[in-house]
């Protein structure tokens, strides 16, 4: 058997996310879409030495990764025509999403396997849409829990593209997507924090886009000001998420996702936790998400974790 080598690293980005501020890469990102620069670039002798036969992109976000132009540009200067195909992936909702499974397996000469990939995905979200919606102890209850899940905070985004799609599947409400709200658009907005007061959700979910727990934890107490006057900061119902790992990349990680939505907006009601945590995949409390601890003014203490 071959033994495989480093794998290579392509892109270099501009951007330090462990040590630069929420509101310093927000200024960095709108700088660079204002002036046109990316924010990353592409190695083309890394590239060239990978020699990849199917490369895979996407225009959906500048922010999030190399422009599919760019990757394009390269694979022409740096390869034989149809050497290498590029494939770019634009899914918004979780439908397509799961779409790009068999588009990908089959483009790599295995389409059964995504077709299989894509099967497993709906069942597993079947489960987590029983789990919410057969408890006889929810028949009392006039509406699905609210959320609102934030995909940064300084400045506030609320959640977009197959994320208010994962909210309706784990039988919650997008407390921006309610009769009172104007959002018409897929895509992320940016709020403001009275908006943010008028929706007063019964839960909040800080999962900020390319960022793991623990960096969600500490961004979330450190905006416990911005949090104090809603209901969920009083009632404990303010959560952080891996939104790197279960929010941000549009793939099977997703399931996961879902279910630590359900877990997260369901939390007290003993009878649906109790079926959520016998699904095999649900991220575990401490590991995926946590329940954030806001210290007393001038106190340091973190989450909850087990």
């Amino acid at each position: 058997t071959k033994k495989l080598s480093k794998p290579l690293t392509l892109t270099v980005s501009q951007i330090d996310p462990h040590v630069q501020s929420q509101a310093e890469i927000d200024a960095a990102v709108k700088s660079s879409v204002h002036n046109g620069i990316s924010l990353y670039n592409l190695n083309d002798t890394s590239l060239a030495d990978a020699r990849p036969t199917i490369i895979l992109t996407q225009s959906l976000c500048d922010v999030c990764a190399v422009a599919t132009s760019d990757v394009t540009n390269e694979v022409a200067c740096n390869f034989r025509p149809g050497q290498c195909r590029v494939l770019s992936l634009e899914p918004e909702s979780l439908e397509e999403v799961a779409e790009t499974f068999i588009t990908v397996a089959e483009a790599c000469g295995a389409k059964e396997r995504g077709i299989e990939l894509s099967r497993k995905f709906w069942q597993g979200i079947d489960r987590i849409s029983h789990a919410t919606t057969s408890s006889s102890s929810l028949s009392k209850f006039k509406k699905r829990p609210t959320v609102l899940f934030f995909e940064w905070l300084d400045p506030p985004f609320d959640a977009g593209h197959w994320i208010p799609d994962m909210l309706e599947r784990s039988n919650c409400a997008s407390s921006l997507l309610l009769p009172h709200s104007s959002k018409n658009t897929r895509k992320s907005i940016q709020l403001d924090w009275e908006r943010v007061y008028e929706c007063d959700p019964d839960v909040i979910i800080v999962g900020c886009c390319g960022f793991d727990l623990t960096r969600n934890e500490e961004d979330a107490v450190a905006a416990r000001e911005k949090f104090a006057p809603l209901r969920a900061f009083r009632n404990g119902k303010i959560f952080a998420a891996d939104g790197n790992l279960y929010f941000a990349r549009p793939g099977p990680g997703l399931r996961e996702g879902v279910a630590l939505l359900a877990r997260c907006a369901y939390d007290g009601e003993e009878e649906v936790v109790e079926k959520l945590e016998e699904l095999d995949f649900l991220p575990r409390e401490g590991e995926g998400w946590s329940r954030v601890v806001f210290p007393e003014e001038g106190g340091g203490a973190k989450s909850a974790r087990r």
